[in-house]
């Protein structure tokens, strides 16, 4: 069956910065997906990020998709959001950031990022300013890039030694082109730039994530895998497993694409990178039919949690989560 994310995932993620409190992201996400009943409607994706420096609110109104997770035709997301600082002298929250814009995705796949921007409202001694996105986005499974290619062959080439039987050789693909998502709002915050790729593959429902992020100067990457599973003894919830490690927690070359899971309470502990779980509750299913096989699919989906981090700035955790909030009908979407 074809992984068609109508029914897509709602993120939880825990991320890497220092392993404390006070570094953690916390994540909420509602989505509301009217266009499963009525293409003519639009889908709505509501993302709150909360960490100790910043409160952020997103909201992602989206066309109808045209199935599985990516399409590649022509289709178009509108962004907007605020974000407050908060003062670490009793909590205050100061309105600083406010986004507007959105992301079309060409016919080709070409998805350009300097359509959306980020602008400061004055605070304190800081005055009122503004900053672009840039880079773009390659979203169309049909021609992925070469290195999506490439990381697609490796895991191929795994499956064929692990796996027995035949292998579903479908995968979608999301290449990061000096994807750049600037400050939230703090002058010490320079913004985050990301490149490398994202592949699913249906073989195993899971994302393959090799990728790198440079944040204040100073680039971290990123390797490893997020599988796509039912939550066990749970109804109408599936959950994400994520880990990404630093190249000093690889064992060698690309063994860290298929590390495994080490369990929930503590999940991925002690590796340096991003790890940690998505739960998606669901409800509202709608029956689809896609290649003459019907599914149901939720058109709301509701998630919560929390993104934690280790040896990596709090900036690369707050800029993934913003990463998975503006792409929301890329992960999340029908």
């Amino acid at each position: 069956m074809k992984r068609r994310f109508i029914y897509a995932p709602l993120f939880l993620f825990a991320i890497v910065g220092h392993a404390h409190a006070g570094d953690a992201v916390n994540f909420a996400m509602k989505a509301d997906m009217p266009t499963l009943r009525d293409k003519a409607m639009k889908d709505t994706f509501s993302v709150d990020l909360t960490d100790k420096q910043i409160e952020q609110s997103f909201k992602v109104v989206c066309e109808a998709g045209q199935g599985g997770i990516i399409s590649s035709r022509n289709q178009s997301c509108a962004v907007s959001g605020s974000g407050a600082l908060i003062n670490p002298n009793g909590g205050a929250k100061l309105q600083r950031t406010q986004y507007a814009g959105g992301w079309i995705v060409k016919s080709d796949g070409f998805t350009d990022a300097s359509t959306m921007s980020a602008n400061y409202l004055a605070v304190g001694k800081v005055g009122a300013s503004a900053s672009a996105f840039s880079g773009a986005l390659m979203l169309k499974p049909e021609n992925p890039s070469s290195t999506a290619s490439s990381l697609r062959d490796s895991i191929m080439k795994n499956f064929s030694t692990t796996q027995s039987g035949v292998i579903d050789t479908r995968v979608d693909t999301i290449q990061f082109v000096n994807f750049t998502i600037p400050s939230a709002g703090l002058p010490s915050d320079k913004g985050c730039v990301w490149n490398g790729d994202m592949v699913y593959a249906y073989q195993t429902t899971s994302w393959f994530i090799d990728v790198k992020a440079k944040c204040n100067g100073k680039e971290f990457p990123l390797k490893g895998n997020m599988p796509f599973t039912q939550t066990k003894n749970v109804g109408n919830q599936h959950q994400y497993d994520l880990t990404l490690t630093l190249p000093s927690n690889e064992a060698e070359g690309n063994d860290a694409l298929f590390a495994k899971p080490t369990g929930d309470a503590d999940l991925f502990a002690g590796a340096d990178g991003i790890s940690g779980q998505i739960i998606m509750k669901e409800s509202s299913y709608v029956d689809v039919t896609t290649g003459g096989q019907t599914d149901k699919v939720p058109a709301n989906i509701d998630a919560t949690g929390t993104l934690n981090g280790q040896n990596i700035p709090i900036e690369a955790v707050r800029s993934f989560g913003e990463i998975i909030a503006i792409l929301s009908r890329t992960f999340f979407g029908a």
